[in-house]
C-alpha cells in the first residue's frame, strides 16, 4: 500500500491548470448508485489511485502520463476514501440492492446515511473490474494548498513547461514505471532508501517484462521467479540484521511481490 494518492491528467496544461486553480476537480458521477439523478451531485468525486507499482504503466495508459499526487491522510481528512469493490460472490451486491431500494421512495432528498456511502462503492462484474487501480474518491473535488502537493507525475518528453510552474519545487517523479520508485526514493527520502536503490538495481518487478496471465492471474514466467524474500535474501542476508532484513522485505513487498534478477535478463530465457 502507498502512502501517496496521485490523481492523472492527460496534459501539461491539464495538470497546471489544476496546481494554478489550486483544486482536483470533481468529474463523474461514479458510485452505486451513480444513475440516481436526485443524487447526481454527491456522486461526482475527484479520482485518484495509490499508484501500486505493478500497475504504473496501465495506470499511465489508462488516464495520462501527468499526475500530482497528496499523502492519504491529507485526501481523507479531506473526505476521500478509497473504493470498496465489491463483488457478487458472496451475494453482498444483492443486499445492498435491497438495503437501497425502500429509499428511492421514501427518501426523496437523499439525506439517509447509505446515500453518503455510495460513492465510495463499485460493482464489480465480468469484464468490469476495476480494483488493481486502487482507487480513491473525494465527492465534490480536493482543493489544497501548495504545502499539501507531495510531488507531480511528468513523462520523459513533454513534461518541460511544468518545470517553469511556480511549482517547479516539486519533486518530479518519472510516468515510467521503471523509473517511477527509483526517482520516489530520491527524492521523498527514507531511512532504507540505499538499500531499497541498491535492490532496484540488481532485480526488477515483471510488469514491463512479462505477459499477464489473466486465466492463472499470474505472469508467464521466462526467468527465474524470486520471492521478496529469497532476493532480499540473497543481496542483504549477510550484511543486515534480521529486524532490518523484515523492514526492507516489507517495504520492497509494497512494490512487487516476486522479482527478476537483472543479470538472468542477460541470459536466455528458461
Amino acid at each position: 500500500m502507498s502512502d501517496y494518492v496521485v490523481h492523472f491528467t492527460e496534459t501539461a496544461g491539464s495538470l497546471l491548470s489544476i496546481l494554478s486553480e489550486g483544486r482536483v476537480r470533481e468529474s463523474g458521477p461514479y458510485g452505486w448508485a451513480f444513475r440516481d439523478a436526485t443524487a447526481r451531485s454527491m456522486h461526482m468525486s475527484a479520482c485518484m489511485s495509490e499508484i501500486p507499482i505493478d500497475n504504473v504503466d496501465r495506470l499511465v495508459r489508462q488516464h495520462g502520463q501527468f499526475g500530482i499526487a497528496f499523502r492519504r491522510e491529507f485526501v481523507s481528512g479531506a473526505g476521500g476514501h478509497r473504493i470498496w469493490y465489491l463483488d457478487d460472490t458472496n451475494g453482498l451486491q444483492r443486499h445492498l440492492y435491497q438495503a437501497f431500494r425502500p429509499l428511492y421512495s421514501s427518501d426523496p432528498d437523499r439525506l439517509a446515511d447509505l446515500w453518503r456511502l455510495s460513492p465510495f462503492i463499485d460493482r464489480v462484474t465480468p469484464g468490469r473490474d476495476f480494483t488493481w487501480e486502487r482507487e480513491w474518491r473525494v465527492p465534490g473535488g480536493l482543493a489544497f494548498a501548495p504545502a499539501d502537493v507531495e510531488f507531480l507525475m511528468v513523462p520523459k518528453r513533454g513534461g518541460s513547461s511544468v518545470l517553469q510552474n511556480p511549482a517547479s519545487g516539486l519533486p518530479l517523479l518519472s510516468a515510467e514505471a521503471t523509473e517511477f520508485w527509483s526517482d520516489a526514493f530520491s527524492a521523498l527520502g527514507g531511512p532504507e532508501d540505499k538499500w531499497v536503490d541498491e535492490f532496484l538495481t540488481d532485480f526488477t518487478d515483471p510488469v514491463n517484462h512479462l505477459t499477464w496471465d489473466g486465466e492463472d492471474q499470474d505472469y508467464y514466467w521466462m526467468w527465474e521467479k524470486w520471492s521478496t524474500e529469497s532476493a532480499v535474501d540473497l543481496l542483504f542476508g549477510g550484511r543486515l540484521r534480521y529486524e532490518a532484513l523484515q523492514s526492507l522485505a516489507e517495504r520492497l513487498n509494497g512494490i512487487a511481490p516476486d522479482w527478476i534478477r537483472v543479470s538472468d535478463m542477460a541470459a536466455d530465457p528458461e
